[in-house]
């Protein structure tokens, strides 16, 4: 039995960018790229005990169409045709990390669940303030210049805030931008991830070309880490994705 009070925590390789005293406050920022993390998934119990998520599919059309056990069906009625509400009985949990603007735009996406952690309980002097890059800023002077000129001035008010006003965190926040980095834990039915996908993913879908970068990586990657759970039907849902919107 595994002891939950002891959690495995995620290494997301931050980088330490800067660290200066200011009024007594030793700021810290840090950057990170945006990740997607498989940590669950939807798995078959019972007489479907040690197969894959595939079969929950393929018994869900089963009983759909009251036919034997065929995965074409799930293929050409499922993906083909999008017959998506026996899709969204398989769904994906991720630790994800991202910054509020992409927080922003998943939200768009209602038929998740999921839940971020509060800025209200992350102290940017104890943890450092961790950023991640807007997509326009490639070159290291353009970086560099984007933490001092933004993320540093903007940490700068946030302190004085604090100080001055005696300004609680859940206000001064509002000093800093949409650059901040957010953790959270996602679930996502096949159905949706499919959607997502192929309006997000760039690398995936002609759609996603017209996303922006971040929330594309994101989802990219959200795709590639199903694959070993829905190894029948992985190659029909990439293919499907790769159609995107005609």
């Amino acid at each position: 039995m595994y002891d939950l009070s002891k959690l495995p925590q995620r290494d997301w390789n931050k980088t330490l960018e800067h660290e200066e005293v200011y009024r007594g406050k030793t700021l810290r920022i840090y950057s990170v790229a945006p990740q997607a993390h498989i940590i669950g998934v939807t798995q078959p119990v019972g007489m479907l005990e040690g197969y894959s998520a595939d079969a929950i599919l393929v018994k869900a059309f089963e009983k759909n169409y009251k036919t034997p056990s065929k995965p074409g069906v799930v293929d050409k009625y499922g993906f083909e045709q999008m017959h998506g509400e026996p899709l969204e009985l398989v769904s994906f949990q991720y630790e994800c990390i991202f910054d509020r603007a992409t927080e922003a735009e998943m939200n768009r996406y209602r038929h998740n669940s999921k839940n971020y952690e509060s800025s209200r309980y992350v102290d940017p002097f104890k943890h450092g303030l961790t950023v991640v890059f807007p997509d326009d800023c490639v070159t290291d002077e353009q970086k560099f210049d984007f933490m001092h000129d933004v993320v540093l001035e903007a940490f700068f008010r946030y302190t004085d805030a604090i100080l001055d006003n005696g300004a609680k965190k859940q206000a001064a926040r509002r000093r800093l931008g949409t650059y901040q980095a957010v953790e959270s834990v996602f679930s996502i039915n096949l159905r949706s991830l499919w959607h997502m996908a192929r309006q997000r993913s760039a690398e995936l879908s002609p759609n996603g070309k017209e996303a922006e970068p971040q929330i594309g990586d994101v989802m990219t990657q959200a795709v590639y880490a199903i694959e070993p759970y829905l190894p029948r039907f992985y190659g029909t849902l990439l293919e499907q994705i790769g159609k995107g919107y005609r």
